[in-house]
C-alpha cells in the first residue's frame, strides 16, 4: 500500500505527462491547419484564371449578341446614303471572297456569269419593283446570273436584305416569289425566239424559313420537252449557303397572242 507521500508525487507526473501531450499535440493540429490554408489559398487562385476566362467568354458572346439584335432591331439603311453603300461593299465582299458556290460557277465553263438587269436601260431601273424600290442593302443588295446554254438552266446568287422582312428575321413570302418569278422567268425568255413573255401560272412551295441578311441560291430550268414557242414550263427551287431546301416552284410563261410586249432581251 502506497503511503500518502507517493501518492502525492505521483499526481504530478500524471500532469506532468498529460501536460507534455498537450504541448506535442499542439504543433501537429497548427500544422494541419496551416496546411489546409495553403490548400485554400492554392485553390482561391488557381480558379482566378478560369473565372477571367469565362468572364472573356461570356462577355464577348454578349457584345455579338448585342451587335446582332442592334443589327436586326435597328432600321434598315436608305438607298443611296453613306451607311447603304458600306453595307454594299461588305456584301459584294463577301460574294468575291467567301462563296464556294460562286468558285465553283465560276471554275464550270458550260456557266457565263452576268449581273441581273444588264439589258435594261438605267433610266428604266427606278421604274421596276425590283431594281428600284427594292434596291440596294435593305432590299435585293445582289442578284448574280449564272446561266448554262446546254442545259437551258440557270442559278441566281441572291442577297436578300433585311427590308424584306415579313417577321423579324424572316423573308417575306411575296418578296420570295417576286425573286423566284424573276428568275424563272429569265429561263422562259431565253427560250423564246421573241424574248419576251408574261407569267400565265406560278406555285410556290416554302419547305423552310429563309432569312434576311443572307445569300441563297435560286435554281431554275426548263422542261423542254413540253415547251413551245409561245409556252414555257419552268421549275425552281430556292437553297440557303448550306444547300438546304427551301422552296420548291413550278410555272408556266406566255407570249400572249395580239398583245404587243416590249422585248426583255436574255440579260434582265
Amino acid at each position: 500500500m502506497l503511503g500518502p507521500r507517493r501518492i502525492f508525487q505521483s499526481r504530478p507526473r500524471c500532469n506532468a505527462t498529460q501536460l507534455k501531450s498537450v504541448q506535442l499535440s499542439k504543433p501537429r493540429l497548427s500544422r494541419h491547419a496551416s496546411t489546409i490554408a495553403q490548400a485554400d489559398s492554392a485553390a482561391a487562385k488557381s480558379r482566378w484564371p478560369r473565372r477571367l476566362v469565362y468572364a472573356g467568354i461570356f462577355g464577348g458572346l454578349g457584345v455579338a449578341a448585342g451587335k446582332w439584335m442592334d443589327e436586326k432591331v435597328s432600321a434598315p439603311a436608305v438607298p443611296g446614303t453613306v451607311e447603304d453603300a458600306a453595307k454594299l461593299e461588305e456584301i459584294h465582299h463577301v460574294f468575291e471572297n467567301r462563296l464556294p458556290i460562286v468558285q465553283e460557277l465560276r471554275n464550270n465553263p458550260d456557266y457565263v456569269e452576268s449581273n441581273a438587269y444588264e439589258g435594261i436601260p438605267e433610266e428604266d431601273k427606278p421604274h421596276r419593283l425590283t431594281s428600284g424600290p427594292l434596291s440596294g442593302s435593305r432590299g435585293l443588295a445582289l442578284q448574280r446570273v449564272f446561266w448554262n446554254d446546254k442545259e437551258k438552266k440557270a442559278i441566281s446568287v441572291v442577297y436578300l436584305g433585311s427590308g424584306l422582312e415579313g417577321w423579324p428575321t424572316v423573308v417575306h413570302g411575296g418578296a420570295i416569289a417576286t425573286v423566284l418569278d424573276e428568275s424563272l422567268g429569265r429561263v422562259a425568255v431565253r427560250h423564246f425566239p421573241a424574248r419576251t413573255g408574261v407569267t400565265a401560272n406560278l406555285e410556290i412551295n416554302y419547305r423552310a424559313p429563309v432569312y434576311s441578311g443572307n445569300f441563297y441560291t435560286f435554281h431554275s430550268q426548263i422542261d423542254q420537252e413540253r415547251s413551245t414557242e409561245r409556252k414555257a414550263y419552268v421549275t425552281g427551287e430556292i437553297r440557303d449557303p448550306f444547300g438546304r431546301l427551301c422552296a420548291q416552284a413550278s410555272a408556266l410563261f406566255v407570249v400572249p397572242k395580239g398583245i404587243t410586249l416590249q422585248k426583255i432581251g436574255e440579260r434582265f
